[in-house]
């Protein structure tokens, strides 16, 4: 006999299966990852219409029969509509979808990956925040929440904790101030130590607005994750470049859904650099 089951998930996935069905992978809080078919999900109209797009917030009723859960019906809490208003939107909220999916399980709580993509959607949809600074937190966030935190709480040698400029340490997941990365050049033919500081290849330059944004990122809780700004533009394009070089450097590949999003993103929405004098 099939057991019926009721939970709220967010759609991160779908594929389209045949003339009429689904296959959906909603993310819940407490079971991680559930994979679903949605029976005539496709068609403009039926009962699982509503509960089938992608993005789409909801209850979904379903039941089980073999290996499959099936898409019995339910009801939308929150579409995200706004985000087909613009491509950049669209492109971006697929690539954390897509992020999102990497990070989770079937099976394993995700509660706060869940309000994580929830919370960026929203900003993403209503257009609160650049979308490079949206990217860069989601980036950052997601990996402390897979347990690649790096600590920022200063030098990694010295631990001084105040630099302008830090450099990244991306691979080791610490920070290095300019005396200590040119200490280890100094002795690079000799010691342990110096063999351990040059195994990081990856060393983007951290500005102190970077890295105070970076820090925050790390320490806020998600619904205050996106509350801080930059003054000067180049600084939020350099912060979601070396967030996303540090999460995709961990995960060791890259994902199409970001190529498009680059490849496609609008010229006039990209901060422009200062000219040099």
């Amino acid at each position: 006999m099939a057991t019926h089951e009721s939970i709220d998930g967010l759609i991160i996935r779908t594929k389209d299966m045949g003339d009429h069905d689904r296959y959906l992978t909603v993310l819940t809080a407490e079971r991680g990852r559930i994979p679903m078919l949605a029976k005539g999900g496709r068609s403009l109209k039926g009962p699982q219409t509503a509960v089938s797009q992608l993005y789409t917030y909801a209850n979904f009723e379903y039941y089980r029969r073999g290996d499959f859960n099936i898409l019995k019906g339910g009801s939308p809490i929150e579409s995200f509509y706004r985000l087909a208003e613009d491509m950049d939107r669209v492109n971006l909220a697929a690539y954390l979808c897509d992020l999102t999916a990497e990070l989770t399980d079937e099976g394993e709580e995700a509660g706060d990956m869940l309000r994580l993509i929830l919370n960026s959607l929203h900003a993403i949809s209503r257009d609160l925040y650049p979308l490079e600074q949206v990217k860069g937190a989601f980036e950052l966030k997601a990996a402390a929440l897979a347990g690649y935190e790096p600590d920022l709480s200063g030098c990694r040698v010295c631990r001084k904790t105040d630099s302008d400029p830090f450099y990244l340490d991306v691979m080791n997941g610490a920070l290095l101030c300019p005396a200590c990365l040119s200490e280890a050049g100094r002795h690079a033919r000799g010691g342990e130590y110096a063999d351990e500081i040059r195994e990081a290849e990856i060393r983007p330059v951290l500005s102190a607005a970077v890295t105070a944004a970076m820090r925050h990122c790390l320490q806020a809780p998600v619904n205050r994750l996106f509350a801080f700004r930059f003054a000067d533009p180049n600084d939020l394009a350099q912060f979601a470049k070396h967030a996303e070089i540090y999460l995709l450097s961990h995960l060791g590949h890259g994902f199409e859904s970001l190529r498009f999003f680059h490849d496609l993103r609008s010229p006039a929405a990209i901060p422009e650099k200062e000219d040099p004098k």
